[in-house]
């Protein structure tokens, strides 16, 4: 099959979630013979897009870039206007709702993030290379689906359920910062766009498949594909990684932990320090005992730098991809229960979870893996077993969806 992957999101360098999961994925349909083609859309998420990498990923044929204004200004339909009419309206209303304090203030347009040119580009990249199956990456673009041939195969791949995403967020000191939140009704509409959709956790898939009942579209769970070459030898090292963007979900429970944990360990072990690695560092004060390592390209020698990973979430949905990443790598986590969402009890060997708010019972994890060389290097290798098993039930699923088998 040729398949092409619609994606805001650039996914080279992968060094956030988002891009890595995006990165995985298509390797993930190339290795089971498919042919990748890459569309990425421009201006709508992120602007730091490196082409030559790329094009050294995907090949220049199999990169294709979607510009805003592709089309030119001239060549806008009425159903631009009428699109943008729409839009324009939603927004002043929902400012209003704001202003009042009410609900609505808080929620997204549908397809808020979109821009037509979008949906004329991929139409067109179907037509001319013969695509037989469109993966859009979040419901957001799903409109993108709309005006393609029956034949196409339409897979939504949701990363998360955005269902009143900005309730988990309202009593934390940014209660905008769930960055994209609808109704459940109108993310309904955009599962409805797809012929598949993909959740990224077991949960979520029940979830849509209750907002959905029985009719279309297929629901199925392929989580974050892994990169299983980067597993960690050296344990030597006794400090402590978090790894994650700089998305709020992330910055307010790191900032969290700071304030209530890292005080406790400190107290007991000072010589031990959290490592930063990824888009947070630029979010976080500097401070005693944290070392900032930035934007990282190889995981494995931010994993080696500090073979113990901490994943203090306390708010947010879908997986938590840092998680995974530390499963691949071959390191124990020591996790909040939220932390832990959407990864199967039989996949938790190498996890260590405590309660949300249980400051203390985080700090001991911290202190007695930090004290034991040779039970982090154990909890490692479950975590390194149980990533094996995990990969290979992911692409079972992402092999049936694209062969026209049921999924499970």
């Amino acid at each position: 099959m040729k398949v092409a992957f619609v994606s805001a999101f650039p996914v080279v360098p992968a060094n956030e979630g988002a891009r890595s999961r995006i990165l995985q994925l298509t390797r993930a349909v190339r290795s089971l013979g498919h042919e990748v083609h890459f569309v990425h859309v421009d201006g709508t998420i992120a602007a730091d897009f490196d082409r030559a990498g790329h094009e050294a990923e995907f090949g220049a044929g199999h990169l294709h870039l979607v510009s805003r204004q592709a089309g030119g200004c001239k060549n806008r339909l009425a159903g631009d206007v009428g699109f943008d009419i729409g839009l324009t309206v939603f927004r002043a209303v929902r400012k209003v709702h704001r202003l009042l304090g009410r609900d609505r203030g808080f929620y997204n347009h549908l397809d808020e993030f979109y821009y037509p040119e979008i949906g004329r580009q991929v139409r067109d990249i179907q037509h001319r290379l013969g695509i037989d199956a469109v993966i859009v990456e979040y419901a957001f673009h799903s409109r993108a689906f709309l005006g393609l041939p029956d034949d196409v195969l339409r897979i939504l791949d949701t990363h998360d359920s955005f269902a009143n995403r900005h309730k988990a967020f309202i009593n934390t000191a940014n209660k905008y910062g769930y960055w994209f939140s609808v109704p459940p009704a109108v993310e309904r509409r955009a599962l409805r766009r797809a012929d598949v959709v993909v959740a990224i956790q077991e949960e979520e898939e029940q979830a849509f498949r209750r907002r959905l009942g029985a009719e279309p579209p297929v629901v199925a769970t392929v989580s974050h594909i892994l990169d299983l070459g980067g597993r960690v030898e050296d344990f030597t090292a006794s400090d402590f990684l978090f790894l994650g963007s700089g998305n709020d979900a992330n910055i307010i429970s790191l900032k969290a932990f700071l304030q209530n944990v890292m005080p406790l360990v400190r107290a007991a072990r000072p010589d031990i320090r959290l490592v930063l690695a990824g888009g947070i560092c630029g979010k976080i004060d500097d401070g005693e005992g944290i070392l900032k390592l930035g934007r990282v390209d190889n995981l494995r020698e931010a994993f080696t730098r500090a073979p113990l990973s901490i994943n203090p979430i306390t708010l947010g949905t879908g997986i938590n991809i840092k998680l995974l990443d530390a499963l691949a790598a071959g390191v124990p986590t020591i996790s909040t229960r939220t932390g832990a969402r959407g990864l199967s009890d039989r996949c938790r060997r190498g996890v260590v979870i405590v309660g949300d708010n249980d400051h203390q019972a985080f700090a001991d994890a911290i202190l007695q893996l930090a004290s034991s060389r040779d039970q982090r290097q154990e909890l490692g290798n479950r975590a390194f077993e149980d990533a094996i098993e995990w990969n290979r039930r992911q692409m079972t699923v992402l092999d049936h969806i694209l062969t026209g088998r049921k999924p499970g």
